[in-house]
């Protein structure tokens, strides 16, 4: 028997034609309407529906502009033979581990219960990985695509290939990191207020002097760098060079080698605490600084951010900022099904974070008396 697929969002919070559209995309997407079969008439969907038949008529342009109706002169309108099957793709640097399977599954939901099915595509994190996943996805006709930005804070050659989507009506929503030249619709968390957060925590605490390792080539990495150094600025706290780390995607396994690790250490040596760009980051420079001997939070604090599974599995739990995960997934979702039924621009979000204390930090037990009260 064949299933009704649920018409996304109420019919409260949508305009009519696009209710209609989501029922003539569910008859195509359970059967009932086949490649090159006709579709009632506009008088009949108007009365069917109890709308004005310039109202139905809104509903089916969209639909022939993006291929997925074909109407025919003095004849009617037909299911296109290319009608595209509802598919929205799904382009993301991981999914397999770490805070993806949330999103994924938080994607993957709203996209189910909406009657669309998900393509994924894996990057890595390489720019060249994702060039070729935004061509097969133009070539296979998805209705939208929800990407998360590759190395966000470096010029991206695959800018041309965004704006060829936009040309092509196929719209698409970032989550964690974007693309600031292309002013996209994105759903992202407030990275700057996280690292506010983490060092107002450690002030309070009475850490005066705080260190960072942070990721150069992501947006994120630049916006928790940013509210880290705005707070240490407004703390008066020492802003020492050597002691904020920056690394990008490839280095970062060089960063934690068993022959750099005493560079790494000796850099942060004067720190009495540190902000990791992420939990991974965190949970790495926790285990160094144990086989160094060095006590986690007796003579360091350590932060992540994400508050991942990673931070419960680290040697110290770690304290971290929050990622939304799944809700972050769902409200990607939600803005590509708005863009592609509406055919109009959503809104970005800005989620909120917060911090989640656990092991990794406490008051510190000897201050260097050279950083107390040191100005910038």
């Amino acid at each position: 028997m064949k299933r009704r697929i649920p018409v996304a969002y109420s019919e409260d919070n949508k305009h009519k034609y696009q209710v209609l559209e989501s029922w003539i995309r569910s008859r195509i997407m359970d059967g009932t309407f086949r490649s090159g079969q006709k579709i009632p008439s506009e008088n009949s969907l108007a009365e069917q529906f109890g709308i004005s038949r310039q109202t139905v008529r809104l509903g089916i342009t969209h639909l022939e502009k993006i291929g997925t109706l074909v109407s025919r002169k003095g004849s009617g309108t037909y299911v296109s033979d290319l009608a595209r099957a509802m598919t929205i793709g799904y382009i993301a640097t991981n999914i397999t581990d770490y805070i993806f399977p949330g999103i994924t599954s938080g994607i993957e939901d709203v996209l189910t219960a909406n009657g669309y099915s998900m393509t994924l595509g894996v990057t890595k994190n390489r720019v060249e990985a994702e060039h070729q996943l935004l061509i097969s996805l133009m070539k296979k006709g998805v209705d939208g695509i929800i990407v998360e930005g590759n190395r966000s804070a470096l010029p991206n050659p695959n800018l041309p290939l965004y704006r060829e989507l936009t040309e092509k009506g196929i719209p698409y929503v970032f989550f964690n990191g974007y693309y600031e030249a292309l002013d996209p619709v994105y759903v992202v968390t407030n990275d700057r207020a996280g690292g506010r957060r983490a060092v107002d925590y450690l002030y309070e605490l009475g850490h005066r002097r705080i260190g960072g390792i942070f990721k150069a080539d992501d947006k994120q990495g630049h916006d928790r760098y940013a509210g880290f150094s705005e707070s240490v600025v407004e703390h008066n706290l020492p802003m020492n060079d050597d002691e904020v780390i920056w690394f990008s995607t490839p280095d970062l396994d060089h960063l934690f080698a068993k022959s750099e690790e005493a560079r790494l250490l000796r850099r942060l040596q004067k720190c009495t605490a540190v902000v990791c760009y992420n939990d991974q980051v965190a949970i790495r420079l926790i285990q160094a600084m144990l086989r160094s001997g060095i006590r986690v939070p007796e003579d360091k604090s350590v932060i992540g951010f994400d508050n991942s599974s990673i931070s419960e599995l680290s040697p110290v739990r770690i304290t971290s900022i929050t990622h939304p995960g799944e809700m972050l997934g769902r409200e990607a979702a939600k803005r590509i099904l708005e863009m592609v039924d509406s055919g109009t621009r959503a809104k970005s979000l800005v989620m909120d974070v917060e911090l989640i204390e656990k092991d990794s930090t406490a008051a510190p037990a000897n201050q260097d008396e050279d950083a107390v009260g040191m100005a910038l």
